[in-house]
């Protein structure tokens, strides 16, 4: 195995000199308490157990309810590190699923579509429109109850 000492060296740096450490224990535990809120507003809706965290690059959770899951369709909510936003994605349960719906959503979808849905994550997604840097939480939580709303209209 080799080591990238440079990278080591930076890493130590960053957590040594910045308050990066606790920047991401801080988003990581508002993007629980939203997950905690969205599920007990939404009562109709499964939640998955936990929020993902993925190398920084991406946290989300999953939820569904019994017409997407027949449908094989779950609804992603996920934390863009990088930009700071949140997304609202729909995703199907595997590459065939996402396909059909793909093409069945292809011409009035009023959400951005994947460029591929043998590739991609998901099949549409909407980034939200309030920012977390500067944006009361509730809003956002509205809007990605809104959002979820208008996908489940949709389908």
């Amino acid at each position: 195995m080799e080591t990238n000492h440079q990278l080591l060296k930076m890493y130590k740096n960053l957590i040594q000199t910045t308050q990066i450490q606790e920047c991401y224990q801080y988003i990581m535990k508002l993007i629980h308490d939203i997950y905690t809120i969205l599920k007990n507003d939404l009562n109709t809706f499964q939640f998955c157990n936990k929020v993902i965290e993925n190398n920084m690059n991406f946290s989300y959770f999953q939820l569904t309810n019994p017409q997407l899951k027949k449908q094989g369709l779950k609804i992603q909510i996920i934390f863009i590190h990088q930009s700071c936003q949140f997304e609202v994605w729909l995703s199907g349960y595997n590459r065939q699923i996402q396909q059909q719906y793909y093409q069945k959503l292809n011409s009035k979808c009023p959400f951005q579509l994947c460029e591929n849905p043998q590739k991609n994550d998901y099949i549409m997604k909407r980034p939200l429109m309030k920012d977390i840097t500067v944006d009361n939480i509730q809003d956002i939580i509205e809007e990605i109850k809104l959002t979820i709303k208008n996908i489940e209209n949709l389908l």
